[in-house]
């Protein structure tokens, strides 16, 4: 693939419950994970070049988060080391009378320590065709958000496409401190991938007038059903300018794995973008990644596109 592909954002060190709840476990199993770096993760096994501009601490966790990053195939010179404390978050699954769970223990880490000056902007976009970032990167601290919005400023000044995935978390911040930087974020966005509930709460706009409010020129909608902890179901569309519209209808898929969905979704529409699919198969393409992945344990989906059009292909409501 021509053009590298640059993420920013933190990348954490999961624990999941082994014994079902948060509460009642004595052992975690450890994994990692993080949005922007998942969603280079499916790119990197997608073809793509990629590279991930993030910070970790010193010692045998930093050292252990780099190599999974590097065996994900995923450039880790724009990943600073030092310090000594790294993001974390616990998991629960859930059941079919409790929903899942996520605890953070993210705050001070290396990643929320970044500023304005943490990268040479010249050196991180050497190459790049698409840069990506999502809304829990700009909800983290003040300076790291900062960085956040000078990055995407950098990207556009030399013509790199710009993806913004609102991923709204009300863990790590009110939907009243998030509006602004969220609209601010849409404000400079190429391609918006959201939920018909973020437009409503943060844009205050219909799909009908987003384009015209804000100046991507792709907008991406993908709206979750919980039918149950093991079946979902999803609507997807497409909107960009020119006034040209693709849906999907809605189906539904099991679940195994929540976490990691809709950054499978994100890597896979990007690929596909990218590769010149139409419309249609753009969504085909996204879709099949996002049911795939709620079916494979852990944050990351790891497969070809070999892989997830023989899914799709196999998936009659993907049609």
């Amino acid at each position: 693939m021509n053009g590298k592909i640059v993420a920013y954002g933190e990348l954490l060190l999961r624990l999941s419950a082994a014994n079902g709840t948060i509460r009642d476990s004595r052992s975690f199993n450890a994994c990692y994970g993080g949005t922007e770096s998942n969603v280079l993760a499916c790119l990197s096994a997608l073809g793509h070049r990629t590279s991930f501009l993030s910070a970790l601490p010193e010692g045998p966790l930093g050292e252990a988060a780099l190599d999974h990053l590097i065996g994900l195939g995923i450039d880790v010179s724009g990943v600073l080391t030092g310090g000594d404390t790294i993001g974390m978050y616990f998991s629960e699954s859930g059941s079919a009378s409790r929903g899942a769970n996520v605890v953070y223990a993210r705050r001070h880490s290396q990643f929320t320590l970044l500023t304005e000056d943490s990268f040479d902007f010249e050196k991180v976009f050497d190459g790049a065709v698409l840069f990506h970032i999502s809304g829990i990167s700009l909800a983290l601290s003040p300076s790291s958000r900062d960085l956040a919005f000078r990055l995407m400023h950098e990207a556009k000044k030399r013509n790199i496409t710009v993806s913004f995935d609102f991923n709204y978390r009300p863990a790590l911040w009110t939907a009243d401190n998030a509006r602004a930087h969220l609209r601010r974020a849409a404000g400079i966005a190429d391609i918006l991938l959201a939920s018909s509930r973020d437009l409503d709460a943060f844009l205050q706009t219909g799909e009908e007038n987003a384009l015209d409010d804000y100046p991507c020129k792709y907008l991406v909608l993908r709206d979750r059903n919980i039918v149950s902890p093991s079946l979902h179901s999803v609507g997807i569309a497409m909107l960009h300018r020119g006034e040209r519209r693709s849906e999907l209808p809605v189906f539904s898929f099991p679940v195994t794995e929540k976490i990691g969905g809709g950054d499978a979704f994100n890597g896979a529409f990007l690929h596909a973008l990218l590769c010149g699919m139409n419309d249609t198969d753009i969504l085909r393409f996204a879709a099949a990644a996002f049911a795939l992945k709620h079916q494979v344990k852990g944050d990351v989906l790891n497969a070809s596109e070999n892989d997830i059009i023989s899914f799709m292909n196999k998936t009659e409501d993907i049609q």
